[in-house]
C-alpha cells in the first residue's frame, strides 16, 4: 500500500488518505472487514449480471474507481503524521474497518480471485497484481461515517439509513454499554429483564430519532437525509448521539419498570373489555417495544427541533421527576387506550407509533399539560391521536 494523498476533510473532521494498493493486497484486507461485520456480508443478487461484467473487467485490466473505507478512531490523525505510521495504524485495525460505497464490488474481487485460485488458472498472479485505489477516512466518527455513507451511496444498489446505522452501531452488540445488552436477531433471544433490548427495535428507534419521524421508512433518498444531519452535526459535537439515545431511552424504561414492578394487567374490574390480547402485560413489556421506541425518538427529534429541550441530558433530568400517583390504574388506561387504537387503525403498529409519538411530546415538554405526568399525557397524547385520525 502507497498514500498518495492526504486531505482533511473539514466538514466531518476527518482524514481523507487516498491509497495505491493491489487487487490482492485488498482481497486480504477485505476478508476481515466482511467476517467482523455480520451487517455488511448482505449482497445484492438482482445485480448479478452487472457484477459478472465487472469480473470480466478486472480480468482485462479495468481500472474501477476507489472503495471508500472508514476507521473510526477516538485520536484524530493529522497530515503530517508520516505515512508508515497511518499505514501501520490501518493494518493494526483492520478488524474495525467499515466499507462505506463499494461493497458490492468488494464481493465481486473476493468471488473473482475465489474462482481464479480454484482453477488455478494463469491469470490468477496477473489479476492479483492489479493497481487498485481505495480512499479511508480515519479518525471519522459516526455521525461522519453515516453522513459520507449518504453522500457517497448514489449507486445503482443504495442501503436505506436503518441498514446504514445497524453497520456504523454494531460494535456495541459486542461490547455492550454500561449494563445495557443489545440482542440481535439471529439470537432468537426476547428481552426478558431490564437493560435488554433488541438491537433493530434500538435502531428503529434512533432512525426515528435522526428523521424525526415516527414510521419506519427504508429511505434511501440522500435529500431527504441531509438536512437532518446538517442539525445534527452540531449537536454530536463531543458526543456519540446514538449511546445518548439509548442510555435515555434505558434511563426511562427503568424508571417506568419500577414505577410499575407490580402491575401485571388483569381485565377484572375494567369498566371496558378489551377486543383481542392486551397490547403487554407488563410495564416491562409495554416499553420493550419497536412502536414506543419509534415514539421516543420522533418526539426527543422534534422537542429538540422546537427549543423545547437542548439534547437527551435535559430528559434525563426529567425522567427522574416523572409523576404517576395511581401507577395500576394509569397502565391499565394504557392498554384499554392502544386498545381503542386497534378497533380504528388501519396500519396497527403506524397509529401505535403516532400516539406515543404524542406521549412523549406531552411528557418532556415543559409548555404541556401532561410535563413528568404519565397520566394527563396518556390522555393528551390520545387526544391528539384522535384529532389526526378523525
Amino acid at each position: 500500500m502507497q498514500i498518495k494523498s492526504k486531505i482533511f476533510d473539514q466538514r466531518i473532521e476527518s482524514l481523507n488518505l487516498l491509497i495505491e494498493t493491489t487487487i490482492g493486497e485488498y482481497y486480504g484486507l477485505s476478508k476481515n472487514i466482511l467476517d467482523k461485520n455480520e451487517f455488511q456480508r448482505r449482497r445484492v443478487k438482482s445485480s448479478s449480471s452487472v457484477y459478472s461484467l465487472l469480473k470480466t473487467d478486472l480480468r482485462q485490466g479495468c481500472v474501477i474507481p476507489p472503495i471508500v473505507l472508514a476507521l473510526a478512531m477516538d485520536a484524530k490523525p493529522t497530515k503530517d503524521e508520516k505515512d508508515e505510521a497511518l499505514l501501520e495504524t490501518i493494518s493494526s485495525n483492520n478488524d474495525k474497518l467499515i466499507i462505506l460505497d463499494g461493497l458490492q464490488r468488494t464481493y465481486t474481487i473476493r468471488d473473482l480471485v475465489n474462482e481464479l485460485e480454484e482453477k488455478g488458472d494463469p491469470e490468477t498472479s496477473i489479476v492479483l497484481s492489479a493497481k487498485l485505489r481505495i480512499e479511508i477516512y480515519i479518525g471519522i466518527n459516526k455521525l461522519g461515517i453515516l453522513y459520507r455513507m449518504l453522500t457517497l451511496n448514489t449507486g445503482q444498489t443504495p442501503m436505506s439509513s436503518r441498514h446504514q446505522i445497524e453497520i456504523i452501531y454494531s460494535d456495541y452488540i459486542q461490547h455492550g454499554v454500561e449494563g445495557i445488552k443489545l440482542i440481535k436477531e439471529v439470537d432468537d433471544d426476547i428481552p426478558s429483564v431490564e437493560g435488554e433490548y433488541k438491537f433493530r427495535d434500538i435502531i428503529e428507534g434512533f432512525t426515528s430519532y435522526l428523521d424525526r419521524d415516527y414510521l419506519t421508512i427504508d429511505r434511501t433518498d440522500i435529500l431527504d437525509n441531509i438536512k437532518s444531519l446538517e442539525k445534527l452535526a452540531v449537536e454530536n459535537k463531543g458526543s456519540d448521539l446514538f449511546l445518548d439515545f439509548l442510555k435515555t431511552y434505558d434511563a426511562f424504561v427503568r424508571k417506568m419498570s419500577s414505577l410499575g414492578r407490580d402491575w401485571v394487567f388483569d381485565e377484572v374490574g375494567l369498566e371496558q373489555r378489551l377486543t383481542g390480547q392486551p397490547f403487554a402485560k407488563t410495564a416491562l413489556k409495554i416499553f420493550n417495544k419497536s412502536q414506543v421506541m419509534t415514539g421516543f425518538g420522533s418526539a426527543l427529534g422534534k422537542l429538540i427541533d422546537f427549543g423545547a429541550i437542548k439534547g437527551t441530558s435535559d430528559v434525563i433530568d426529567m425522567i427522574n421527576e416523572l409523576q404517576c400517583v395511581n401507577i395500576d390504574t394509569v397502565l391499565n388506561t394504557l392498554i384499554v387506550r392502544l386498545d381503542g387504537i386497534r378497533i380504528v387503525a388501519k396500519k396497527i403498529g403506524n397509529d401505535q407509533r403516532m400516539f406515543f409519538h404524542y406521549f412523549f411530546r406531552e411528557l418532556f415538554d415543559r409548555k404541556s399539560d401532561g410535563f413528568i405526568d404519565v397520566e394527563t399525557s396518556i390522555s393528551e397524547a390520545f387526544k391528539q391521536y384522535e384529532r389526526k385520525t378523525k
